[in-house]
């Protein structure tokens, strides 16, 4: 080998090196991706992969989901209101926001509409979506619930808010159950009790109304606003007139079944 080849092979490596050199520090510049805590990789100082360290607890990933026990629609007014119950079977981390969306179909079975919206859940909870549409209720055949984007955070940093419910009293009131029962209906009432050292920006009630055979047959909503640190006020749930259940028994004979006041159900949301 002569020494002007070797003399190309050393001045074409030394070439290639820098052009190496070169490229290697455009990528890593200007061309690499910044580490996350979505690309599957080890990396920034994380305690398992896309978790730990600058990302998220790796205990979220082993969290249950959440569930949609049951859902449900009832007649308000002739008016579709739609409710469903979630549950959070973590103990140590709640929700501070999930998305969720209702599908309505028609009887047909096409899809009439979608109402989406957010919440969040505490750890360990049992809570109730509720959603008034201006759907007429007859028009409607069925309705399916999609929980989405949970955001996970451990219950150290968003505990439950405490509140207490005393002097429940569920009677029949001038509300108007139907014409045939001469018009009356029925009212739950109480006091809500703040035992918290803050202020409660905002407190919802749900209620359910159900038949004497524990079949929810209505629901209704009502909401405080801005309840003080150990401020106890008053609260009153209406449910709307006409309140029943259509059924059909063996002969495809239509009844009507009937709310029961002494089966009510209330559960409360408290907002920080």
């Amino acid at each position: 080998m002569g020494k002007r080849l070797i003399k190309q092979i050393i001045y074409g490596s030394g070439y290639l090196t820098v052009l190496f050199l070169i490229l290697f520090a455009i990528y890593f510049v200007w061309l690499k991706a910044e580490p996350t805590c979505f690309d599957n990789k080890k990396n920034q100082d994380e305690i398992g992969v896309d978790c730990g360290g600058p990302c998220a607890a790796c205990e979220i990933k082993t969290l249950l989901p959440l569930q949609s026990v049951w859902n449900n629609y009832f007649s308000i007014n002739n008016k579709a209101a739609l409710s469903a119950q979630i549950k959070n079977s973590n103990v140590n981390y709640g929700a501070s926001r999930f998305s969720y969306a209702f599908d309505i179909y028609s009887k047909t079975g096409a899809k009439i509409k979608t109402i989406s919206g957010n919440s969040f859940i505490y750890a360990s909870e049992i809570k109730y979506i509720f959603e008034p549409t201006e759907i007429n209720y007859s028009d409607i055949g069925e309705i399916k619930i999609y929980l989405s984007d949970v955001q996970w955070l451990a219950d150290n940093k968003f505990s439950k808010p405490k509140i207490q419910i005393r002097e429940k009293l569920t009677k029949i009131s001038d509300s108007g159950l139907r014409p045939a029962e001469g018009g009356k209906g029925v009212e739950v009432s109480g006091y809500i009790i703040n035992n918290n050292p803050y202020p409660l920006r905002k407190v919802r009630f749900v209620g359910f109304l159900a038949t004497s055979n524990n079949i929810k047959i209505s629901v209704s909503k009502t909401e405080l606003d801005n309840l003080k640190a150990f401020e106890e006020i008053y609260f009153k749930i209406i449910f709307p007139k006409d309140i029943g259940l259509i059924s059909s028994d063996a002969s495809s004979e239509l009844s009507f079944i009937l709310a029961d006041p002494n089966r009510t159900e209330i559960y409360v949301e408290a907002v920080r």
